[in-house]
């Protein structure tokens, strides 16, 4: 690998270290990660451009490196690679502060041609929920557990369309448009937050939902972690009501779900998410009063 990295990138790194499927080594103090590029390729270009976008307005992420051939992707093993140039303390674990100071980095002008759009969230749930709907024939007798609870969360999905659709019935311009993150959890790291193959362009709170459900769903610290949010960054009633309809859509079941249909992850994983979906309910529902927004009925009967 030292000599295919001489080669294709002219560096001369000592030693190379190889986990998780990447390659990460230093030169001349600098860190480097070389790892398979995982996007689809039409996105490449504008990841790109962001990418450098961002670099020149002075963003911690990941610069991506050309090889000599000025090429983007560098063929290895018959999978496309990519060289990223590591400027932060990568393996820190994120907090909200870290989530928000990234938000708030940089203005995004909104372009609904772009490839890596992603606001139009009605439309790519409703594909998620047609997905599942597709597959419950196809689970009943290798997943039972799944099975049984799948109407539940295509509820809550249909719910979460519902709401989404009655606050941004069109696009109107004020909305928060920011670089966002495929996933930002509980346990990602700050290479996680500053790797350009994770980045989306998509209304602001969809970070800050994402990491909350997590966050809810995998720790104790859920009443920390909100207030801090709150007190850190200023929702407005749209911006709320979208923050609302995030956490109502079950993007934490869809992510599961492929683990165990697709990753081998063990089906009684899903435990841990039923035996918190009550408390979710009322958390949003609570969230819902404090933001004095437009209730969705059955959570708020819930509620009294």
């Amino acid at each position: 690998m030292i000599d295919f990295i001489n080669y294709y990138y002219n560096l001369y790194p000592l030693n190379i270290n190889e986990y998780d499927n990447k390659y990460m080594f230093y030169f001349e103090n600098e860190k480097y990660y070389f790892m398979p590029y995982d996007r689809d390729i039409s996105e490449l270009d504008e990841l790109v451009s962001l990418n450098k976008y961002m670099i020149n307005n002075g963003s911690l992420v990941h610069e991506i490196i050309l090889n000599k051939f000025k090429k983007v992707l560098t063929l290895h093993n018959n999978k496309n690679y990519i060289l990223l140039r590591v400027f932060i303390n990568d393996t820190k674990i994120v907090n909200i502060d870290d989530i928000i100071f990234m938000l708030n980095e940089l203005k995004i002008k909104f372009n609904k041609n772009n490839i890596l759009n992603r606001v139009n969230w009605s439309n790519l749930w409703e594909s998620k929920i047609d997905y599942l709907e597709y597959q419950m024939v196809h689970i009943l007798k290798k997943y039972p557990v799944l099975y049984n609870i799948i109407d539940y969360y295509i509820g809550l999905g249909e719910n979460a369309i519902q709401y989404f659709k009655s606050i941004v019935p069109t696009y109107n311009g004020n909305i928060e448009i920011g670089v966002c993150h495929k996933r930002i959890n509980y346990n990602s790291t700050l290479f996680d937050l500053y790797n350009p193959l994770n980045l989306v362009i998509d209304y602001k709170v969809r970070d800050l939902s994402e990491y909350i459900k997590s966050v809810f769903f995998n720790t104790n610290n859920i009443s920390l972690v909100i207030n801090k949010l709150f007190n850190k960054y200023y929702f407005d009633k749209l911006n709320s009501s979208l923050f609302i309809s995030r956490l109502l859509f079950p993007s934490y079941f869809f992510d599961m779900f492929e683990d165990i249909v697709y990753n081998n992850v063990n089906e009684n994983k899903i435990e841990c998410i039923i035996k918190k979906s009550s408390s979710l309910e009322n958390f949003i529902g609570l969230l819902i009063k404090r933001f004095n927004i437009q209730t969705i009925g059955w959570i708020e009967v819930k509620l009294h």
